[in-house]
């Protein structure tokens, strides 16, 4: 999918309630199982989160509560993606397979000439 197609399915996504929003993944759910090769790629805990909002949309559970959930569970799987990356970089360092990060190259250009003008 190019970059501008998705941007405007996000641009016009984001302006759907909840309920509306929810109709839209069912859509897109039933055109990967007829046309998608693959399945796309997710963590463990991102699964897990699809499988409780799906157990939850079936149970009838309000759009706001569903919202406040996968709030929650968005920001838990940040924090676990954060500490996943964290604990590779450690891992990359104590085997000693990249160098501390070097300090920028300065520039070669020349710095721009400004004029100050005081009245």
């Amino acid at each position: 999918m190019n970059e501008i197609l998705r941007k405007e399915i996000w641009r016009k996504l984001e302006g759907l309630p909840d309920d509306k929003a929810y109709q839209v993944l069912d859509y897109i759910n039933f055109l990967r199982s007829r046309y998608s090769e693959t399945d796309g790629t997710a963590t463990p805990f991102q699964r897990f989160g699809e499988l409780v909002q799906g157990t939850m949309r079936k149970g009838k559970v309000p759009a706001r509560a569903l919202r406040e959930t996968m709030k929650v569970m968005g920001t838990a799987d940040r924090v676990l993606g954060n500490l996943r990356e964290a604990g590779r970089e450690f891992l990359v360092e104590l085997e000693g397979g990249r160098p501390e990060p070097s300090a920028p190259e300065p520039s070669r250009d020349p710095p721009e000439s400004r004029e100050i003008i005081v009245e």
